[in-house]
């Protein structure tokens, strides 16, 4: 089972001293409660299932593979999604995605978390922005159906919230 709530990065974590993994994903299947997919993930190659349960939860199911049947299977999606993937910390699993490619510019934070309690509960740090869990910016498969300009619009909108959202907090601190 997995617990996972996705925010958008407001200030920058230092990651100079963190070892990066560069993700490679396609998808097989997906709609609106499936994916199937592969990832080639460093020199490691995996197969993976993933059945939404709710809006926090999905059972995934992973297996790896070689790098050959990767090769094979990929011929069966159009498009690959590309990002490193920096762990932060350990309780709770905090992980920063910087995306490269077409979905340039996209920086998510992704926590997953032992169960729903711990996840609604969860205190976001400062420098964590907005919440985009059931947003298309939040999940893999829905970037793929985004235009080029659906994208960079979503991403505006988030920044400028985000401008917005950062301006009110310093509002609050003279007041």
């Amino acid at each position: 089972m997995e617990i996972e709530r996705k925010f958008l990065v407001k200030i920058m974590p230092n990651i100079d001293d963190l070892e990066s993994f560069l993700y490679e994903r396609y998808f097989l299947f997906r709609n609106e409660n499936v994916e199937i997919r592969i990832q080639k993930k460093g020199e490691k190659y995996e197969f993976e299932r993933k059945e939404k349960e709710n809006n926090l939860s999905a059972n995934k199911q992973k297996f790896e593979i070689s790098k050959e049947e990767f090769d094979k299977l990929k011929e069966n999606s159009k498009e690959a999604i590309v990002r490193e993937s920096y762990l932060l910390s350990k309780n709770p699993e905090i992980s920063l995605k910087i995306y490269h490619g077409r979905f340039e510019g996209l920086k998510r934070i992704e926590v997953e978390f032992e169960d729903e309690k711990s996840a609604k509960n969860f205190l976001l740090p400062n420098w964590f922005g907005n919440e985009i869990t059931n947003t298309p910016l939040g999940k893999d498969s829905k970037l793929l159906d985004l235009t080029k300009e659906e994208f960079e619009n979503l991403i505006k909108q988030d920044e400028n919230k985000s401008e917005l959202s950062l301006l009110r907090s310093l509002a609050l601190r003279v007041i």
